[in-house]
């Protein structure tokens, strides 16, 4: 069985609609308001503060997936993109994964 996409295709969807750099823009965003909101939760989980995370910590590009979701009627189809978030030790700390509807809206996000 073969999957129906074509993974030629997709991956040039990827490169020109810039998901990962537009993933990226909203991880920094994410981890700016998150350090606003709980410093001490995000110095907990990410060994330091905001400017030091996002100026010095890697943003490895991880994945995209394609997804539909049958919770909602009709059903819906949306796109996940994650990004893992290493720190200086190249120790994995966290992955950031943002969602976007069919059109590429920015739909939620989540950092675990």
């Amino acid at each position: 069985m073969k999957i129906p996409v074509d993974s030629q295709r997709f991956t040039a969807f990827i490169e020109e609609h810039h998901l990962f750099d537009k993933t990226k823009d909203h991880l920094i965003t994410f981890l700016k308001n998150f350090y606003m909101q709980k410093p001490e939760e995000f110095e907990e989980m990410l060994y330091a503060d905001a400017d030091k995370v996002i100026h010095s910590y890697d943003f490895v590009n991880e994945g995209v997936s394609l997804s539909k979701s049958f919770f909602y009627d009709p059903p819906m189809d949306y796109i996940s993109v994650w990004i893992r978030i290493y720190d200086n030790e190249n120790d994995y700390l966290a992955e950031y994964t943002a969602f976007y509807d069919a059109e590429l809206k920015f739909i939620e996000d989540r950092l675990k």
